[in-house]
């Protein structure tokens, strides 16, 4: 865990660059509830000499953390899944995720995933264009190597508001639970869940 980027190196020749982030070395933000864990941005256009076109970074939630039931505008999100296993709605379908899926979301298609394991849930998240970064460090904290996990702590009352200004649309109707942004307290809801991904 370090502080923003800086450990981060662009390999400068005169065709291209190569932007190359250490393990770690990316710019990391704890993140509220109900996903709680915390997301590394490993690529943006906030780094100097990266491609401006598009956001990456790893994104870890523990058990009973969730990112709600969201769609974007404008933006495709592609996800790789690099660690355990979750339920994942999926364009109004439950299923069941686990390392080495690969999946792509295409604006306006609503997705949203729930660690029901009992280990770290981690991910990659490409966004193309880029913005998703933005709202991660404006409603999250950062997290520094040495510093106390502050997780669960609540969503900022402003988050509605970023998700506007950043890269979330509005959905119609909202998301029902447990996939809206109501924190997950006990593990019994998801045994439904569990059941309809397995069908």
């Amino acid at each position: 865990m370090t502080g923003p980027t800086s450990d981060a190196v662009s390999l400068t020749s005169s065709r291209s660059r190569m932007i190359v982030v250490p393990p770690g070395a990316g710019e990391q933000h704890w993140q509220p509830q109900p996903a709680n864990g915390w997301v590394e941005v490993l690529t943006s256009p906030r780094l100097a000499g990266a491609a401006q076109g598009f956001s990456a970074g790893l994104q870890e939630l523990p058990p009973l953390g969730k990112i709600r039931e969201h769609a974007h505008p404008a933006q495709t999100e592609v996800f790789w899944i690099v660690q355990g296993r979750a339920l994942a709605r999926l364009d109004g379908a439950v299923r069941r995720i686990v390392a080495g899926t690969f999946m792509v979301a295409p604006p306006h298609v609503r997705h949203g995933f729930i660690n029901d394991g009992d280990g770290p849930f981690r991910f990659l998240w490409l966004l193309t264009p880029a913005g998703l970064e933005d709202f991660f460090i404006a409603i999250g904290r950062p997290r520094r190597a040495g510093e106390m996990d502050p997780t669960p702590y609540p969503r900022p009352a402003d988050t509605p508001a970023v998700e506007v200004a950043t890269v979330f649309e509005a959905l119609d109707p909202p998301p029902d639970p447990p996939w809206d942004t109501a924190p997950i307290t006990d593990a019994a809801v998801l045994e439904v869940l569990r059941r309809e991904a397995a069908a």
